[in-house]
């Protein structure tokens, strides 16, 4: 583990974890978020930044691309499905758009609780409809998301395919919230490791999110869907998180169900490293994303 990542781990579990305890506060937490995105600087000028603004029935969203761009990446940010957007994430997609040689499309996705389930996955489909309309060739596609980003591009690849809609050529999913049933075992085991979150609060996320539906639909924990004839996943998590027991069950059950799937864990790490660009090893973990997205689009052709 690199001293940047054992600062952060003091920081998060000092700041973050603790102001987190007790009732969900969607306003504060969106505002603290807002606050540290402005000190983020902006994409590089190696990479072309292009606000999409809301349209007929697509959400707004924004392109991130390097020059002569040999892939597209539709991307999902995460934030419980309430909080964050494209500018807490638009290092990671500008950062991702360089090392897998790509155009990275961020969704900003409606979120709860003015937007509860399934607007999300709605939006989600929406934009892969759209890129399909445009002749994007879904070989040369490749979804990603982080924390319940990851689990919304879980879900739009399960809608799609019901739809009757291609497959892209695979998916990068950072730490995926694929349970909102909270029921996954690490939720209790690693409550103390964890440095970012505590159980309680992600029950009442899941709750603002599904408005009364059950916790165990398909498309809201997509751990609990048929992911039969979903293309290949690539799955980081850390070994220390509460949401660990999402990623693991996810890659089982992906296999068992004849999907091909990768999982890398690593000790010590907080909830979604590897979108936290000053951390070497969120840098490499890219670079390895980046190197997965060619290797998937290399295979789909």
């Amino acid at each position: 583990m690199s001293i940047q990542s054992f600062i952060t781990n003091l920081v998060l579990r000092h700041q973050f974890k603790r102001q987190g305890r007790g009732p969900l506060d969607v306003q504060k937490a969106r505002h603290l978020v807002s606050k540290m995105a402005k000190r983020y600087p902006p994409p590089p000028k190696t990479i072309a930044h292009t606000p999409v603004p809301a349209q007929n029935a697509l959400c707004a969203a924004e392109w991130l691309s390097v020059a002569n761009p040999q892939h597209t990446v539709l991307y999902f940010h995460g934030g419980g499905y309430f909080f964050c957007g494209l500018d807490t994430h638009r290092p990671t997609c500008a950062y991702l758009a360089r090392t897998a040689q790509a155009r990275v499309l961020s969704v900003d996705y409606r979120m709860a609780p003015e937007h509860v389930f399934p607007a999300a996955v709605d939006d989600a489909v929406a934009w892969w409809q759209e890129l399909l309309r445009q002749g994007t060739d879904p070989r040369t596609v490749v979804f990603a998301g982080d924390s319940a980003g990851g689990g919304l591009a879980l879900a739009c690849m399960v809608a799609a395919r019901d739809k009757g809609l291609p497959m892209p050529a695979g998916a990068i999913l950072f730490s995926p919230w694929t349970d909102l049933t909270c029921s996954g075992e690490t939720m209790k085991t690693l409550a103390d490791a964890d440095v970012m979150f505590n159980p309680e609060s992600l029950p009442q996320a899941a709750a603002l999110y599904l408005a009364g539906k059950p916790t165990t639909t398909p498309l809201a924990s997509p751990l609990f869907a048929n992911l039969k004839g979903l293309p290949s996943l690539m799955i980081h998590a850390s070994r220390h998180e509460i949401l660990l027991a999402d990623s693991t069950r996810l890659h089982e059950r992906a296999m068992a169900q004849g999907v091909t799937s990768e999982l890398h864990l690593r000790a010590k790490m907080p909830h979604v490293w590897p979108t936290m660009l000053m951390l070497p090893e969120a840098r490499q973990t890219l670079k390895e994303c980046g190197e997965f997205v060619a290797r998937v689009a290399r295979s789909a052709r």
